[in-house]
């Protein structure tokens, strides 16, 4: 019989290497890991500019990672249907419309910007000289709004405004169609309309603008100075884009990416920097009820 010391190393032996060997079951059945990634018309730029996140994920799995160049959200999101790829880096309405089309995503990540925000919002503007100081007063005044299906130029602010009993096309005078958030407020500051819709972070200083958006950037461009408007309205925070994996893959696998995308700020910048839309901030944890307002209001607007 042997010693009950030797029969403790025995038993720790078999456990061992029974979670060894459930730890090496993933990575022989996934020996590739693939990431999809926008990269639009210059692929080669995009993907070199990728390398640092791609290494430090395939050092952190202990599994090859291959980088899949999407041309467009809409290839993006094919693929991952598709299960052509294993997880991928999405904007947020990339990954609701993903997910509708096949319910086959989890987030894992969003970035965070230089000031800490996780998102940003659809707002209504109006001139500071006006009488409007809520979407009441502005019934029947002429709205700014656009391109059609903008995000925050349209779907975000008209699903809201539907669920308050809104309807833009007899709300309002008329719905001025615009090209670009910028062209909005641009419509609203030579008379063209008198309320305006844009995005911005709304966080940082509010004189610069905000930290991101529409008003930092024409404030930036001398364009506009932020005495000369006011704040009406704004949406519930859509979140930055996120880091989204598929549901069917393992467990461990999940967990382990999900460890590495958010130690990532502080094991490796570099990599945060090649993959980091939103500013220089870090990765916070994602879960799927951060979307639900944006999936509301696009299911509401029809297909994308």
């Amino acid at each position: 019989m042997l010693p009950r010391i030797a029969l403790r190393l025995a038993a720790a032996v078999c456990i061992a290497l029974g979670t060894g060997a459930a730890h090496a079951d993933w990575r022989e059945d996934i020996k590739v890991f693939r990431v999809g990634i926008p990269v639009g018309e210059n692929a080669t730029y995009r993907l070199r500019q990728a390398e640092p996140f791609r290494q430090y994920l395939q050092s952190r799995l202990g599994v090859h990672v291959e980088l899949f160049p999407a041309t467009s959200y809409d290839a993006l999101i094919d693929a991952a249907a598709g299960e052509r790829i294993h997880y991928g880096i999405f904007s947020a309405t990339a990954y609701v419309s993903a997910d509708i089309a096949c319910q086959c995503l989890e987030p894992v990540a969003i970035p965070s910007g230089d000031d800490g925000g996780e998102g940003y919002h659809a707002i209504l503007i109006a001139r500071a000289d006006s009488p409007i100081y809520s979407v009441t007063d502005a019934k029947g005044t002429r709205l700014a709004a656009g391109p059609t299906g903008s995000v925050t130029g349209t779907v975000v602010p008209f699903a809201a405004f539907a669920a308050e009993g809104i309807d833009p096309k007899t709300y309002f005078a008329a719905v001025v169609d615009v090209r670009s958030p910028e062209d909005s407020i641009a419509a609203l500051l030579l008379g063209e309309a008198d309320v305006a819709l844009a995005w911005s972070s709304l966080a940082g200083d509010p004189v610069s603008g905000y930290s991101a958006g529409t008003l930092m950037k024409m404030v930036a461009d001398g364009t506009l100075t932020m005495s000369d408007i006011r704040l009406i309205w704004q949406s519930d925070r859509i979140p930055y884009g996120p880091h989204a994996i598929r549901r069917n893959l393992p467990g461990e696998l999940k967990a382990l990416v999900a460890e590495a995308v958010l130690a990532m700020p502080a094991e490796n910048p570099e990599a945060v920097d090649a993959i980091n839309r939103s500013g220089d901030g870090g990765m916070v944890a994602a879960n799927d009820a951060m979307f639900d307002g944006l999936r509301r209001a696009l299911q509401a607007s029809g297909p994308h």
